[in-house]
């Protein structure tokens, strides 16, 4: 192959970059939903809520369980971070929520897709990286924000129990983010796989928001004040 130099090549800009490129327009449709708003509104009440924390507690299991996968890929196990890992605290905050009587709601159908596609990418270390990219880093990111205002709604305490899904004190987030664009950057993908890697990047965005748009369809009716 021969490669290309001189004023008439095209260089890309950074992976890091065209991934926040990629997803800036997704991300703000997923930060438009009207689930979520009303949750972050105090809309909603503690069941409203364990209603999310359901559908996240199978989407991180089949994520996590795919990392765990591809561990020892020599691409892919760069971005396994057990630090990281949401399984555990979901199903505490799920048992907490349980404790207060609340019946744990079923997975939705979009939820149980969302959990078929992640188990579909055991061999694709791009795929992986796609869908660990959206969900975690925007958990690190606005999550926390999505984390306080349920507390202060619904009678939590910020970052105790129902709510530790939010809490991520085994990193330092701006670091963290810093490292993670540069592992990025550092994949070894070609123009081809890069490009697939972005298009999957908009399907997991796309996965998230069914998954918040069932939500809307199922939970907000219960809600006559928000119901639309």
């Amino acid at each position: 192959m021969t490669l290309q130099s001189g004023p008439s090549a095209t260089a890309q800009p950074p992976f890091s970059q065209r991934f926040r490129e990629r997803s800036q327009l997704m991300h703000r449709d997923t930060g438009a939903s009207t689930y979520l708003a009303a949750l972050t509104k105090g809309d909603l009440d503690l069941q409203g809520y364990a209603a999310l924390v359901a559908q996240h507690a199978v989407i991180y299991r089949a994520l996590e369980e795919l990392g765990e996968q591809l561990a020892d890929d020599p691409i892919a196990g760069r971005f396994v971070f057990p630090d990281l890992y949401r399984r555990d605290w979901l199903q505490a905050d799920l048992a907490y929520l349980q404790s207060r009587g609340l019946p744990v709601p079923e997975p939705t159908p979009k939820t149980l897709l969302y959990a078929e596609r992640l188990k579909e990418l055991a061999s694709w270390p791009g795929g992986f990286i796609a869908h660990h990219y959206v969900r975690y880093l925007g958990d690190i990111a606005g999550g926390q924000s999505i984390g306080r205002q349920v507390a202060t709604h619904y009678g939590l305490v910020p970052g105790g129990d129902g709510v530790r899904f939010y809490v991520f004190d085994k990193i330092s987030p701006k670091p963290f983010r810093e490292a993670y664009r540069q592992l990025l950057d550092e994949t070894p993908f070609d123009e081809s796989e890069q490009q697939q890697v972005l298009d999957e990047v908009l399907v997991a965005y796309r996965y998230n928001i069914d998954v918040l748009t069932e939500l809307a369809e199922q939970v907000l009716p219960r809600y006559p004040q928000v119901a639309s």
